[in-house]
């Protein structure tokens, strides 16, 4: 791919905003050209996986597919949001042929090593837009070294439920070539953090859709109350420096083996056990400025993001939380949205890291369901809306 092609700059070119508050602005919202693909990926019955314990896998190997994306455009950044048991992904079109490559080197990695089925697919951005919806981006910082993709114009929905659809979704679905092994560089992948206790009690993985006309006053007045219930953005934060704890045990290393080197034997957990304790070390002693990482890694998390959707994951207490759905309980009664939380006791860590000093980013949610369990009770309220309008 020709790394000075004005398509390959759009995103990265794009104005940043500095607070989830402007999300509703269109003025910080660019047109996805129409020539770029929607990228989908999702674990399919993953609420079964979750109930079958195997929540890191599903939240690892959706994780995989966007690494193994990046991975396609060295050095540069492609918007994605990740959703625990999927992502979405926007790619420009001179890489669409690899990407596709990737993809099933993902869904073949997440069948054989993880018993888990993923549906991929590429939906041309045109194919929504001639459809009647709108697909705009902008950026939200988050830190110097990772900046969030956000969306809105309702596109990506549409986007997914095109893909998932039993008749027009073959067009877009990928499937292997018989007997036909591909290959995807996962590079980057790391899963060595052990799971993260929440600083005041309890982290929660928050979905919100606005229904109805002003979704933008929705959203502010939903940004705004949980302000006033959790405070702002640090101090709701899930992750604390104190907290974080590298793994000790050489078998919790076993997915990054497997994705990121297929090598799951002894002598590879050994290695990476090994280059993990000298992290360890580097960090505590503050070798080689390493003493600055832990607080580089937690600025650049995905903990608050948007796509026609408002994601977050909040640290706080079980009050807190009751507190917060009684008022999102009101307002589904109101019309005004649907809702899914889903509450554990601890944070999931998943890292995606280029440079440990530079380019990277740490996919959030909490453990044991996170955002695949909220979107569970978000689409059961979804349906309750349809059969009684």
């Amino acid at each position: 791919m020709d790394s000075q092609s004005p398509v390959t700059h759009f995103y990265e070119s794009l104005p940043a905003i500095e607070s989830i508050r402007e999300i509703t602005d269109p003025r910080h919202y660019r047109d996805v050209p129409e020539d770029w693909y929607i990228v989908i990926s999702d674990v399919i019955n993953s609420t079964q996986a979750i109930q079958n314990g195997k929540y890191r896998d599903v939240n690892s190997v959706a994780a995989a597919s966007v690494t193994a994306l990046l991975n396609r455009v060295p050095n540069h950044d492609l918007p994605f949001v990740f959703g625990g048991d999927g992502a979405t992904i926007l790619i420009p079109p001179q890489i669409t042929f690899d990407a596709a490559a990737s993809l099933l080197a993902t869904q073949q990695l997440a069948r054989e090593i993880f018993q888990l089925e993923m549906r991929i697919g590429l939906i041309p951005v045109k194919d929504v837009l001639r459809d009647g919806y709108a697909i705009q981006i902008g950026r939200l910082k988050m830190s110097d070294n990772f900046h969030q993709a956000i969306f809105m114009g309702g596109g990506l929905a549409h986007a997914d439920r095109l893909l998932k659809d039993t008749e027009r979704g073959q067009a877009y679905r990928l499937t292997p070539k018989p007997d036909q092994q591909y290959e995807a560089n996962f590079d980057g992948f790391e899963c060595r953090w052990q799971e993260i206790p929440s600083p005041h009690g309890e982290v929660i993985s928050l979905l919100v859709m606005a229904v109805g006309a002003d979704t933008a006053t929705v959203y502010q007045d939903v940004l705004a109350t949980i302000e006033q219930i959790y405070g702002e953005q640090q101090k709701r934060h899930p992750l604390v420096l104190k907290n974080l704890r590298l793994a000790w045990n050489p078998l919790k290393f076993r997915t990054e083996a497997a994705l990121r080197y297929r090598d799951t034997s002894l002598r590879m957990l050994l290695k990476l056990g090994w280059w993990t304790f000298l992290a360890r070390l580097a960090m505590r002693f503050n070798l080689q400025g390493w003493g600055q990482y832990p607080q580089i890694l937690i600025d650049a998390t995905d903990h608050e993001k948007f796509d026609d959707t408002l994601r977050m994951t909040i640290a706080g207490t079980p009050a807190q939380r009751e507190k917060l759905r009684g008022y999102l309980e009101q307002q589904y009664r109101a019309g005004r949205l649907v809702y899914g939380i889903h509450s554990a006791g601890h944070t999931l860590i998943t890292c995606i890291v280029f440079d440990h000093f530079g380019r990277q980013v740490h996919l959030i949610d909490s453990a044991k369901g996170g955002y695949a369990l909220a979107a569970k009770e978000l689409k059961a309220q979804l349906k309750a809306r349809s059969e009684y309008p």
